[in-house]
């Protein structure tokens, strides 16, 4: 209720149709809310997940060309397996992050056991860069977590594009509408209840603002690797060390919209609409029961009245006669 109907109607509502919209605005605008909080979560994650899957771009480019490199060269391998190490490690953290600003929801791909299998081969890269058979394997790990981490940064997007960007511009035409609606009815109510005389001066009523909720900037802090190779490390390299004239970092293959991983539902997304809902149901039945209670004094007020006006008219009648 706004502070001029408010003092025009001391503190009631001016109808009952006043309140139902009310209290539809008012589910709305929380509705819309929730997905306002989960469409920032969701971006936030995902700037998150870009970095990670860089980062892992970046870690098997560098893992398969320090194969190139002579084994006696160690200074160059070492160094190699530097910048690898902390990029897949720097891409585990960003993953783990992205988790967990979306704690409700099941990742499809990049679970749990998948970042300790990752995690574990990390641990073990200076090991693996001594052999041929080892540093394969643990190409397969970082190539497959790659592979992984780009189907499950695409099922952001699908998600992000598909649901929640949808469902929260419906969500804000939705408190438009109904907004307008509650408007229209309360400057109806005022211009019923301004006196004709103040009506004829020309009074405006301004619209109501209905304030939106600002989404807060997004303070994603990914983690960096270190740069561990400086202009110096780089020349250090060679032509062993150096990447393959035109090579670029490159994105797995997407994947098909039906090989993705199932869309969450509203509930894991949005929190309990249904809930929301029954909460609304409950307020307007309680108002009903209310409305349904003041009526019926009412109409008791009235009858008491009557047959009190009734039992005067019949006394004065008695005394008329009696005279």
């Amino acid at each position: 209720m706004t502070h001029f109907s408010e003092s025009i109607f001391n503190g009631k509502y001016g109808s009952e149709l006043e309140y139902q919209l009310e209290c539809q605005v008012d589910m709305l605008v929380d509705r819309k809310q929730r997905i306002s909080v989960a469409k920032y979560k969701w971006q936030n994650s995902r700037v998150l997940l870009q970095h990670a899957v860089n980062q892992l771009a970046f870690s098997v480019k560098r893992w398969g060309e320090l194969d190139r490199v002579r084994s006696d060269n160690m200074q160059v391998r070492y160094t190699m397996a530097t910048e690898t190490r902390n990029n897949v490690i720097a891409a585990s953290q960003n993953i783990t992050s992205a988790h967990r600003y979306l704690q409700t929801i099941e990742f499809p791909y990049c679970k749990q056991p998948e970042m300790e299998t990752l995690n574990r081969a990390v641990n073990n890269i200076y090991s693996d860069m001594q052999t041929s058979e080892r540093h394969k394997h643990a190409m397969h790990c970082y190539s497959t977590t790659h592979k992984r981490a780009a189907a499950l940064l695409q099922w952001f997007d699908h998600v992000i594009n598909t649901t929640i960007k949808k469902d929260y511009d419906k969500a804000a035409d939705d408190v438009d509408v109904k907004s307008r609606e509650l408007r229209a009815e309360r400057v109806q109510l005022i211009r019923a209840r301004i006196d004709d005389n103040t009506s004829n001066v020309g009074v405006e009523i301004d619209a109501e603002v209905i304030k939106k909720t600002d989404q807060p900037q997004m303070e994603t802090h990914a983690t960096e690797a270190d740069q561990v190779s400086t202009a110096g490390d780089l020349e250090l390299l060679g032509e062993e060390g150096a990447p393959v004239e035109g090579e670029e970092l490159s994105d797995p293959t997407p994947l098909a919209l039906n090989e993705l991983a199932p869309l969450p539902d509203d509930n894991a997304l949005f929190g309990d609409i249904d809930e929301l809902k029954k909460q609304h149901e409950q307020e307007m039945q309680d108002f009903k029961k209310t409305q349904d209670v003041n009526k019926a004094r009412m109409e008791q007020g009235l009858q008491e009245k009557l047959r009190a006006r009734r039992s005067r008219q019949v006394r004065a009648d008695q005394a008329q006669t009696e005279e």
